[in-house]
């Protein structure tokens, strides 16, 4: 599963630490850096070549406070979140420079939860309003229908011969939306689609690493490893247990490794009361 990159930023490095390892326990972020000032987290970014998901950022500092903070480096990330000992006192200040949300200290598990959920909210309602709405996209490999899964193992794709009789694979762009779990069988990830009738539907495959698809993955809240070889999408999921979950009617096992993960993604996108 990809993690949200945030940089944290406290003058006092106890709560620093604090903050740092809270976001640890949670896994669900990978933390890009620790800063004790505004001034050292802004020449960071100043040689960082992308933008971080949240800031998390304390108000009371000296030199910079965190109101600062939020003119000079609001630009490199996503949300901007203040952590205070004193979130009361803030709370209105922060909403007038339209801070992403507040913090109180000592961070907790749940309250960290609660933000997340709203941030993912607040995304999904922005990106409702675009118009038109655009879907990620990622272009598979084309499987004829007709041909038995083994040949993709055996032999690749099913390739076609283009006018100069050059040999190339077939590409079938594909919504991620539609991509109910993909699973890596051998050199191939294959990709399913769950159709109305409710059976599944191989999409296509990719000749890819899974640590590949981690990477292409890490930024869509809506997919979740469950183990070794398999990606599901969060929005098919129809029951969850112990031992696995039920994605459209079939039953996938979970690792160990990835159990606590995966409950704290459905939690965060407030799927399992729904289930």
């Amino acid at each position: 599963m990809g993690k949200f990159p945030v940089v944290i930023i406290d003058d006092l490095y106890g709560a620093l630490e604090d903050t740092a390892a809270v976001l640890e326990e949670l896994g669900l972020f990978q933390i890009h850096g620790k800063f004790t000032s505004v001034r050292d987290a802004e020449l960071y970014f100043l040689n960082a070549e992308e933008k971080v998901y949240i800031i998390f950022c304390d108000i009371e500092m000296p030199e910079y406070s965190g109101f600062d903070a939020i003119e000079r480096i609001r630009c490199y990330c996503s949300h901007f979140v203040f952590i205070t000992g004193y979130a009361d006192n803030y709370a209105l200040k922060g909403y007038k420079v339209h801070v992403d949300g507040l913090l109180s200290k000592p961070v907790e598990v749940d309250e960290l939860l609660g933000l997340l959920k709203h941030l993912q909210s607040k995304a999904s309602a922005s990106s409702a309003d675009r118009s038109p709405k655009t879907e990620p996209t990622i272009f598979l490999d084309f499987v004829d229908p007709k041909s038995e899964l083994h040949l993709a193992r055996k032999n690749g794709p099913p390739m076609r011969k283009n006018p100069e009789n050059k040999r190339e694979y077939a590409k079938v762009p594909v919504a991620l939306a539609e991509i109910a779990y993909l699973e890596k069988l051998y050199n191939y990830i294959h990709f399913y689609a769950l159709r109305p009738n409710d059976q599944f539907v191989l999409l296509g495959v990719l000749n890819k690493r899974m640590i590949d698809m981690e990477d292409l993955l890490q930024q869509d809240p809506r997919f979740v490893r469950i183990d070794q070889s398999v990606f599901i999408n969060l929005n098919y999921v129809r029951k969850v247990s112990l031992e696995g979950v039920t994605v459209g009617p079939k039953f996938l096992s979970v690792s160990k490794p990835r159990a606590d993960e995966l409950h704290r993604r459905l939690e965060m996108m407030d799927i399992r009361h729904k289930l």
